[in-house]
């Protein structure tokens, strides 16, 4: 007869048997579950060129213009967050502003067989045209595009911003359009004869490039609207300033001065108050960040034009990780931009 001990022992191993066998189907019917509900998907990139998506997380490399700004800092953390929530790793690329950086980024990106996504903001457009919409495909790489247009395309607008081999574009709030309405809006409500200084970023961006498009269309149509200088800087509030000081003191008689992006607005901010120029001249930015909507308040500026880089960069995480699961996506994802004088800072809140 059996004693009560041993009984005891020999049902406690039993139960473990059974437990385990339990665990273990349970897993295996999971793993069956997920290799079922995983269905490998083609994604079109036009012009007959797919991508087949497989049961791999994403793996995405950002190839971000720089980090030294709120603007690229806020874009980064919407990638960074929009990546966790579809289950994928995103490595940052920082090429600080420099295209030929980038390129060689782009290159050991699609090269290293690490990566099965990008998302691609880049300083020149045109150079990475050929190694994102042929090279990646072909290496299985899916890419979206936000920001800053591929393939000569910075100034087209709605579906033409998209460059095919590519999954879409995100962004157009920074287009030849969006730029040519915002300053056409600037020279309307000043009339007359103006004296006018523009400030943008590095040459070959594709912001900077809509900024002279806009300008050249908006002094066809108002020629009293008279552009003396273009400055351009890398978009930081340093080079706002160096940069605007010595622009400042040998045209003391400027009218307008317009801004397409708010860091270096700051920099040049405060250039004008060493000169004595910051309310005898009216100031336009584009940007709509914390410190614009501020400036706006307190009277430094006349007034802030929004920009989304957190939601750009987001939606385009989010796009990949859609289009992965075999969902459609749009070719074109814009984004909203809002005048903020002082009579509307009070209706929005900026982004960054």
């Amino acid at each position: 007869m059996m004693k009560k001990s041993t009984r005891r022992v020999a049902t406690s191993h039993l139960n473990g048997l059974i437990s385990g066998l339990i665990v273990t189907c349970a897993a295996a019917t999971s793993a069956l579950a997920q290799e079922s509900a995983c269905k490998p998907s083609k994604i079109d990139l036009g012009d007959g060129k797919f991508i087949e998506s497989n049961c791999e997380s994403l793996k995405i490399a950002f190839l971000t213009a720089a980090t030294n700004n709120t603007h690229l800092q806020a874009g980064i953390k919407g990638a960074q967050d929009a990546a966790k929530e579809i289950g994928a790793t995103l490595d940052v690329f920082d090429p600080n502003w420099s295209p030929t950086v980038q390129y060689n980024q782009a290159q050991n990106v699609i090269s290293s067989g690490k990566y099965n996504a990008i998302v691609a903001e880049m300083n020149d457009g045109n150079q990475a045209c050929k190694i994102l919409t042929e090279d990646a495909p072909k290496a299985g790489v899916l890419v979206a595009v936000a920001n800053l247009p591929l393939c000569n395309r910075a100034s087209n607008e709605g579906d033409e911003l998209w460059s095919p081999g590519t999954l879409n574009f995100v962004g157009g709030s920074q287009g030849r359009e969006a730029f040519r309405s915002w300053i056409m809006s600037i020279a309307e409500a000043n009339p007359g004869p103006q004296k006018v200084a523009v400030l943008t970023g590095p040459d070959l961006n594709a912001n900077t490039i809509n900024t002279e498009l806009a300008l050249k269309d908006v002094q066809e149509k108002y020629p009293d609207f008279k552009v003396s200088a273009v400055v351009k800087t890398d978009y930081s509030v340093l080079q706002g300033n160096q940069k605007t000081l010595p622009l400042f003191q040998a045209n003391p008689d400027l009218t307008i001065f317009i801004s397409n992006y708010s860091d270096m607005t700051r920099g040049a901010v405060q250039a004008a108050r060493q000169v004595g120029l910051n309310h005898k001249m009216k100031i336009y930015d584009n940007g709509g960040n914390i410190w614009s909507f501020q400036a706006v308040r307190e009277g430094l500026i006349d007034s802030t034009r929004t920009l989304l880089p957190y939601t750009e960069m987001y939606e385009a995480v989010k796009a990949l990780g859609q289009a992965w699961k075999g969902e459609k996506t749009p070719r074109f994802v814009p984004l909203a931009a809002y005048n903020i004088d002082k009579e509307t800072v009070a209706k929005y809140e900026p982004q960054y």
